[in-house]
């Protein structure tokens, strides 16, 4: 996928930041900030990473997954935790729209090897 003009500008992650992939990332920082918007200025949560240029503003859906992640609802105690940013989207009113979403960056451990396969023996005439 070919960089696009929409990643150059502003200083918040955008669906487009992630060009259409998932992201591993560890938290540095957690702060309520002044966000600008339409409106004038609001006071937003926002996470900023290591090594990252860009913040993310978060969401109630996303500070709910960090709350499940992390074990704490006390976003001061996200900071160190790994997570992954992935683009998805969802309803906005009647339209589907972009947005950026968090998800444990743990490993989900193997499936469980297959029973081993026992050999009958017996003559016995019921397949079970």
């Amino acid at each position: 996928m070919s960089p696009s003009y929409k990643t150059a500008f502003g200083s918040f992650l955008k669906t487009e930041d992630l060009q259409g992939k998932s992201v591993k990332v560890v938290i540095e920082k957690v702060d309520v900030e002044d966000v600008k918007n339409d409106d004038g200025v609001e006071r937003k949560l926002v996470a900023h990473f290591v090594g990252k240029e860009k913040a993310l503003i978060l969401n109630r859906t996303n500070c709910e997954m960090l709350d499940q992640v992390t074990g704490s609802d006390d976003y001061a105690s996200w900071v160190g935790h790994a997570v992954v940013l992935y683009p998805t989207t969802t309803k906005f009113g009647n339209k589907t729209v972009p947005c950026l979403r968090i998800r444990s960056a743990a490993v989900a451990p193997p499936p469980p090897p297959p029973p081993p396969v026992i050999e009958d023996t017996d003559d016995d005439p019921i397949p079970f």
